[in-house]
């Protein structure tokens, strides 16, 4: 069990250390940060729920995860719109984020089965090969034996 536990985590590494996922992990947060701090600005001021920074970080990072606890919420258009926004983007990574992963695992599970059914084929493929040279060779040696007895039946 701890062995397959160590495997799984292994993969799990290597999963997050593909560029694939630094890519995403880069945009999510780059437009998380940007997101945020237009809502501050945007916000500040108008809306009492958005007292500092960190007040807008955690409406962006509840909003982004879909979780939206709804303890701040925008009030301006602009605000909202930028809501909106952050929605679909977190829903789009982390759909993203699952399909990297599940990409990744699954080519790890196809090439392992895959690995042994192409060694088969290969071998099986050779062998085909050696087995038509073979009957090459008894064909010619069966035209040159005809080719004998037929010279032999005219003299």
């Amino acid at each position: 069990m701890l062995k397959m536990i160590r495997q799984e985590t292994k993969k799990l590494w290597r999963a997050f250390l593909h560029p694939t996922f630094f890519y995403l992990v880069l945009v999510g947060n780059g437009i998380l940060l940007a997101a945020t701090a237009l809502v501050y600005v945007i916000e500040k001021g108008v809306n009492p729920n958005i007292a500092n920074y960190f007040d807008s970080l955690w409406w962006g990072v509840s909003t982004i995860t879909t979780i939206g606890f709804g303890d701040i919420v925008p009030v301006t258009t602009p605000g909202r719109v930028i809501g909106i926004v952050l929605m679909y983007t977190g829903t789009v990574m982390f759909i993203s984020f699952t399909g990297m992963l599940v990409t990744y695992w699954l080519r790890q599970e196809v090439e392992r089965e895959l690995s042994p059914l192409e060694r088969e084929i290969i071998q099986e493929v050779r062998e085909q090969r050696r087995i038509e040279h073979t009957l090459l060779r008894i064909l010619d040696r069966l035209d040159r034996l005809e080719g004998k007895k037929n010279a032999e039946a005219t003299e």
